[in-house]
């Protein structure tokens, strides 16, 4: 296949026109998938109540989303290497939006999970191409502070969630906070549609379609398996057979990999040290992340008693701690060694999470801000590392 010039997929010497403008185009998505991610957690204690639903099923509506997302995310990005990253991103945007559109109609749990299964497949075109139009729109001397621009969005995302999404649960119902998309995503494809480049280039180069169905079908065995296992038990045949999946998938996952010219994950990129203890200290943070996400809103909600905006006001703590603690985790990469700085970020998952078992009904809600300070602490100084 002839490689067509493109301006979005070569790699500049200086900035291109325009080239800030882009960067708010495709910042304002990656605000909103941050902000999406954030939002949702406070309302979930409230949809499960006006959807009847318990609580291990309404984690569905947090689940779908990132499955889906995870799953595509590799495939997304290659093809945004095959048809061109700002194609896939602008079509990712009109999805995400469609997405949110369904998930805020408020008709029943089905068509909740529906509408995040969408908006988890637009975020998988847009976010999988971000970081590629940004490197390929800046010069090397301004890359760098546009990634820091992104990183800068995707914190005020996390940072504005749980605040708007207690003021507008105190007002609206909980549909908005998936409408609360729609005028910035609307603003964004319109000054998308101005300053990107129209056209894109090709690499030439297949996708590994083997591959990609192994990984999808690894990601929906595991995670499916898991949570069906929570619900009915895992030794029942269904969360058996998922599980018997992801092992097959994952074998011939591996082989494929190895063996394909054109790789969807490229294997050699573990024999990087720094890669592979970076990318397991990025697990052990999700991991975490996930019980404080979907466990606190309900904590402080229906065990505490406290309403939706009493409780985003306290969410909003973690994101917040996490911009400020960022120079605190500048400092010890600048003066430690990487794997210095990485253990010690990990001790402090573990004493925060150790912390939470502390947590009862009558727990001051001072310790709980105090807890919430080291869970915030611990997520920004590995990330320095990781970097």
């Amino acid at each position: 296949m002839k490689n067509t010039s493109n301006s979005t997929q070569s790699s500049p010497s200086t900035t291109q026109k325009n080239g800030w403008w882009v960067l708010v185009s495709i910042g304002t998505f990656a605000f909103m998938s941050n902000l999406d991610s954030s939002i949702v957690n406070i309302a979930m204690p409230i949809m499960a109540k006006e959807l009847h639903v318990p609580m291990n099923q309404i984690e569905w509506v947090v689940s779908a989303y990132l499955i889906i997302l995870s799953a595509l995310l590799l495939f997304f990005g290659k093809l945004g290497d095959l048809y061109g990253k700002v194609k896939v991103f602008r079509i990712g945007t009109v999805v995400f939006l469609a997405g949110s559109f369904i998930s805020g109609l408020q008709i029943n749990f089905p068509v909740l999970l529906i509408g995040r299964a969408i908006q988890g497949i637009g975020a998988a075109m847009t976010l999988s191409n971000t970081y590629g139009i940004t490197t390929s729109t800046f010069g090397v001397k301004e890359r760098g502070r546009a990634m820091g621009f992104v990183g800068t969005f995707v914190a005020l995302g996390a940072i504005a969630g749980p605040g708007l999404g207690g003021l507008i649960l105190s007002q609206l119902s909980w549909g908005y906070i998936f409408w609360v998309n729609l005028p910035f995503g609307i603003f964004a494809i319109i000054l998308g549609a101005i300053v990107m480049p129209k056209s894109y280039q090709t690499t030439g180069k297949r996708i590994d379609w083997f591959g990609f169905i192994n990984f999808a079908l690894l990601i929906f065995g595991l995670f499916l398996g898991d949570f069906l296992g929570q619900e009915i038990g895992y030794t029942k045949p269904l969360p058996l057979i998922l599980f018997a999946i992801a092992i097959v998938t994952f074998w011939g996952f591996i082989h494929t990999e190895k063996r394909t010219k054109n790789p969807l994950m490229p294997l050699s990129m573990f024999k990087i040290k720094a890669f592979s203890y970076g990318l397991g200290a990025a697990v052990l943070i999700f991991l975490s992340n996930f019980f404080t996400v979907i466990i606190m809103p309900f904590y402080l909600e229906d065990a505490r008693g406290l309403t939706a905006g009493q409780a985003g006001a306290l969410l909003i703590i973690f994101p917040i701690v996490m911009v400020f603690a960022g120079p605190i985790g500048g400092w010890f990469a600048d003066h430690f060694s990487q794997a210095k700085v990485a253990t010690i970020g990990l001790a402090i998952v573990a004493f925060a999470q150790a912390l939470y078992y502390f947590l009862t009904l009558n727990s001051p809600i001072w310790i709980y801000v105090i807890y919430h300070h080291c869970h915030g602490c611990r997520n920004r100084i590995i990330p320095v590392a990781k970097q």
